[in-house]
């Protein structure tokens, strides 16, 4: 359990602190969906098991026949489970996944990079800011300059995970390890592992080996090391020191809110 309120909140003055976290840009998209007689809410989060997710919504959504032969399952989700802010206090269940910040950024760049798995708009948005092709650039060039840029600017699979993150009390907060325990909890062990119990990305199961300066390597070399061997750089590969220590300065309001969520569990 984790309560993200505030003592505006607390004392009333929602709209106040809606209006400060938009203008902020805090707060996105959360979903419900019913189970079982209860309304499961889900903080959407890109990179931390939202494949899964979303297959859970597009399979047990009572809208489902309405699903359109090219929609996006996030498109799908917007036009029938989207939440507002004051639908959060209804959920029997209000679920948080997080990660770690650098494992995150590890996958999201092998999903979008590399495997280039769903990835015009990110591709589109990292030319337009460093100005170089994709092709071209390193993984280097991704951390030192794309994401040094004011988060308003960039992709939505960059944002920092807190900035997802509504003011409500969130009863479940999973880390994405432990994601199919969480779910066993909450929906029981048969939907639980029907969506869950592994993951539905699809470059999870891609093989990982040492490649010798693979952070400094044009990405398509990277590419064509998927394409020809059929595997990515690990991550000592891709993450020297340096740049190790730049990721975890740069995501440190997430590194920040993830141990205030563990002493919490810690607590309880």
């Amino acid at each position: 359990m984790f309560d993200n309120r505030t003592p505006f909140d607390k004392i009333g003055l929602r709209v106040l602190q809606r209006r400060l976290d938009v203008a902020r840009g805090i707060g996105r998209n959360h979903f419900g969906l019913e189970i079982a007689g209860r309304k499961i809410g889900y903080c959407y989060v890109r990179k931390n098991g939202c494949s899964s997710f979303k297959k859970m919504f597009l399979e047990c959504s009572p809208h489902r026949v309405e699903l359109q032969a090219d929609e996006r399952p996030i498109d799908f989700m917007r036009r029938f489970h989207r939440l507002k802010s004051a639908d959060l206090r209804g959920c029997d269940h209000l679920i948080f996944v997080y990660r770690d910040p650098v494992q995150r950024t590890l996958s999201m760049f092998r999903n979008k990079f590399i495997a280039r798995s769903g990835a015009e708009d990110i591709h589109q948005s990292f030319e337009q800011t460093i100005g170089k092709p994709v092709e071209r650039a390193t993984f280097r060039d991704f951390v030192t300059d794309y994401l040094s840029r004011d988060f308003a600017t960039l992709d939505r699979h960059v944002l920092p995970q807190r900035t997802h993150l509504q003011r409500a009390l969130y009863t479940d907060v999973l880390p994405v390890s432990e994601i199919y325990a969480g779910m066993c909890r909450i929906l029981g062990p048969a939907v639980a592992a029907r969506y869950f119990l592994r993951p539905a990305n699809s470059t999870f199961h891609v093989p990982h080996r040492a490649v010798s300066a693979a952070a400094d390597r044009p990405i398509r070399d990277l590419v064509r090391l998927h394409h020809e061997d059929g595997c990515m750089p690990d991550d000592a590969s891709l993450l020297p020191d340096d740049l190790a220590s730049q990721l975890r300065a740069r995501y440190a309001m997430d590194y920040e809110i993830i141990a205030a969520m563990q002493d919490t569990a810690r607590s309880a």
